[in-house]
């Protein structure tokens, strides 16, 4: 079974299955919804279709600033000059981290970044800067 709803008192829980790990064990996302049966049912279909399309990401309790740290140590520095790798780094602290750093990587939408991207523009920072912003945000979405 790849879905499932349960009561749960006053409230329902949503139980996706997600495959096993490397050692086997099955990995569940469980997720209550406070609301009627039928709120659990359409929260589970979303899902479900999410997963289907390979877009579901399930939660997580990192921060946006967090990923960007790992990403930056794991991904982008061995395939970056170090110049680059030191302007990426530059760029992120000055323009990402303080607007949406804090801000769970789970939580975090397009509509935020594109905040972002507006709020730059107002600032006066040039379309050259916020179009750098936008290759390096979305390489390290990818």
């Amino acid at each position: 079974m790849i879905g499932q709803i349960n009561k749960r008192g006053e409230s329902w829980t949503v139980r996706i299955f997600l495959g096993r790990d490397a050692d086997g064990k099955r990995k569940y996302f469980n997720k209550t919804i406070h609301g009627t049966k039928k709120d659990a049912q359409k929260y589970l279909t979303a899902k479900l279709r999410e997963k289907d399309l390979g877009i579901f990401v399930e939660p997580a309790a990192m921060s946006v600033s967090e990923f960007l740290d790992k990403w930056l140590k794991e991904s982008a520095k061995q395939r970056l000059r170090e110049n680059t790798f030191n302007s990426y780094q530059d760029l992120l602290r000055w323009h990402v981290r303080e607007k949406i750093g804090m801000k769970r990587l789970c939580d975090l939408q397009s509509y935020d970044i594109q905040k972002l991207y507006n709020e730059m523009t107002e600032s006066g920072l040039s379309p050259r800067t916020v179009r750098y912003v936008h290759a390096v945000l979305t390489s390290a979405l990818k």
